[in-house]
């Protein structure tokens, strides 16, 4: 049983520290407007500055139509009042994944929304596919391969035709395993070989 333990534990999920948009150092929501957010950053936006947390007293959010705001993230947007030049606005979070990882178990998921059209999300400057409804609903998403050892980088293409524009993301989470060390291999190698003995010797006996 202490082998199987060892060899279950070599290959157990390790969660990815990753964080929901308008959130804080704890992925809790920020409560006020015009907070830069700490995870997010533009790679292309035709704004100066970083996105900040939209006022969620006022349209769109207010009465609608953006889907509202939870205790676990907010919208982001060029300014606090969400309004932005017409353009490409794209949106990136990061995350490391360490030199041991077995690339083949790494997945993110989560839901998001946009305003206007969410045209796609990237890993690593690889297409996903994935487009988003729109801003009346959060909407899942789900990442399973382009995954790198170091640093990752995840990209939401959002289009803004002008006026209001923003970025939603929520429940995101990933995890991954690690590749059992040479030494994992030889013991649980080992204790197998035991076993088989031990019931090799109880069958000559019977």
């Amino acid at each position: 049983m202490a082998i199987v333990a060892v060899w279950s534990g070599a290959a157990a999920a390790i969660p990815i520290p990753l964080f929901n948009t308008g959130t804080d150092p704890v992925n809790a929501a920020w409560g006020a407007a015009n907070v830069p957010d700490i995870h997010y950053f533009y790679t292309l936006s035709p704004t100066a500055g970083p996105p900040v947390t939209v006022d969620a007293t006022g349209y769109p959010i207010a009465g609608g139509p953006w889907v509202a705001n939870n205790a676990n993230s907010r919208w982001i947007g060029p300014d606090q009042f969400s309004y932005g030049p017409a353009g490409n606005y794209t949106y990136a979070t990061q995350f490391f994944l360490p030199p041991t990882t077995n690339l083949s178990t790494v997945s993110v998921s989560g839901m998001w929304a946009t305003d206007d059209p969410g045209l796609d999300i990237e890993i690593n400057t690889l297409s996903t596919g994935q487009v988003s409804a729109g801003f009346t609903s959060l909407v899942p998403f789900s990442i399973t391969s382009g995954f790198q050892l170091g640093l990752n980088t995840i990209e939401f293409l959002v289009q803004n035709a002008g006026g209001p524009t923003g970025l939603r993301v929520d429940k995101i989470q990933g995890s991954y395993s690690l590749i059992p060390e040479p030494g994992t291999f030889a013991l649980a190698a080992a204790g197998l070989a035991r076993i088989a003995a031990i019931r090799r010797r109880r069958a000559t006996t019977l």
